[in-house]
């Protein structure tokens, strides 16, 4: 199984030099974000999925923390933890 994943993240991201994101965007556990809408530096993440990792595989990055903004409801991700105890948000996802 291991390899059949592999397998499959070398034919459909074979540009990653990241395997583990290769891996993660190909078997589904990962959610690639390069395409979002931006709001300055944060990624607009239209539908939060729990249970699953986050990245940009545009910049081969990953998202480490994702919040709902507690004034607007909009769901921002982030590579960097500043969604984490920030008082503007709701932290939902931290890496």
């Amino acid at each position: 199984m291991i390899h059949d994943l592999e397998r499959k993240a070398r034919e459909q991201y074979p540009h990653l030099h990241n395997r583990a994101m290769a891996r993660k965007l190909a078997g589904g556990t990962a959610v690639d974000l390069s395409k979002a809408r931006r709001v300055g530096t944060f990624y607009v993440v239209e539908n939060y999925v729990e249970g699953v990792d986050y990245c940009d595989a545009g910049s081969e990055q990953w998202i480490w923390s994702i919040g709902r903004n507690k004034a607007t409801g909009e769901i921002l991700a982030s590579t960097t933890t500043m969604l984490y105890q920030n008082e503007a948000y709701e932290c939902l996802w931290l890496r």
